[in-house]
């Protein structure tokens, strides 16, 4: 008689093991931290997006875009080493990171806050920039290569998967956060990736996670930590994706595809798709070793892909 297989026990959250208390972190983070970046914000539409910024003005530019509840802190593994030859503007997203909340979120509004972040960061001031998105981020930096694409030198997108018509997502995720936690170790131990997955880089889920939280009050008066992004966010999304072909035939500049080479997201399957949608002219990047959050799991090597695709030759 055959039963059912148990469900696997759901692992621990990656940092209960260190208590509240900062996990060991290499050198080369720690320089990282340290390189100087300057700091500010610009209205858009009435709601104030943050942004900061690497590398000095009027070098060529590039504007990274955070995945989904996620903060524009992701990149401080990777925009520092940019930096020495570009100006590299992170922002967050309108009900993220530190950046306002709004009634309603659509796309093509973070496509102007990408643009406009970008502007006032100054990567805009050598010429067109790159945009480089991350999961959500690069549905954002697709939808803006569709509405502001000539504006713009090229779009990297990082594991964001592009499927047929009829596998795509019909609802929003589920609605998190919101919980207000009475100790900043309480949020920090119940920090996870979203999707889930290993990471073996823990100095960094506690770099992200400690930048992720904030204080507010407890229900009983009580002082305690939650977590920065709008908890109503996928709720307050209007997001109509398009079809895959007509995306591609609307955007108006080049595309360069990256995935994490073990994504439980972007599979082999989903990454044939996309060659076989995007064409065979768009340059396509699997990051070994890495899985659907490769800027957390490869940071290095995704700033090595980046250094190369978006130099002089790339985009033009």
């Amino acid at each position: 008689m055959s039963q059912k297989a148990a469900a696997s026990p759901r692992p621990p959250a990656p940092l209960i093991q260190f208590a509240g208390e900062k996990p060991p972190a290499p050198d080369w983070f720690v320089q990282a931290l340290d390189t100087p970046c300057e700091r500010g914000s610009v209205d858009v539409e009435g709601a104030n997006v943050v942004w900061k910024a690497w590398g000095e003005r009027g070098q060529p530019g590039l504007v990274l875009v955070h995945g989904g509840v996620a903060h524009k802190d992701w990149w401080d593994s990777i925009g520092p080493f940019l930096a020495p030859t570009r100006r590299v503007v992170a922002l967050d997203l309108s009900g993220m990171g530190d950046s306002d909340h709004r009634e309603r979120y659509v796309m093509e509004t973070y496509a102007c806050e990408v643009i406009a972040a970008g502007q006032a960061g100054g990567a805009f001031d050598a010429g067109k920039p790159f945009i480089v998105g991350h999961s959500f981020g690069g549905f954002v930096s697709l939808a803006l290569g569709m509405e502001f694409g000539e504006q713009v030198r090229g779009v990297g997108v990082l594991d964001s998967p592009v499927r047929p018509p009829e596998e795509q997502r019909r609802s929003s995720p589920p609605s998190r956060g919101g919980t207000v936690y009475p100790t900043f170790r309480a949020a920090m131990e119940r920090f996870r990736l979203l999707p889930e997955q290993p990471c073996a880089n823990a100095f960094l889920l506690d770099h992200i996670a400690r930048k992720s939280l904030k204080q507010a009050r407890r229900p009983d008066g009580t002082d305690g930590w939650t977590w920065k992004f709008d908890p109503r966010l996928w709720d307050k999304l209007d997001y109509n994706r398009p079809p895959p072909a007509q995306l591609v035939g609307a955007l108006k500049t080049r595309v360069a595809l990256f995935r994490g080479a073990q994504s439980r997201l972007v599979t082999d399957e989903i990454w044939s798709y996309m060659r076989d949608t995007f064409g065979p002219d768009t340059t396509m990047v699997s990051i070994p070793d890495a899985q659907h959050h490769l800027i957390l799991d490869q940071p290095i090597a995704v700033a090595a892909a980046l250094e190369v695709l978006t130099g002089p030759g790339w985009g033009v």
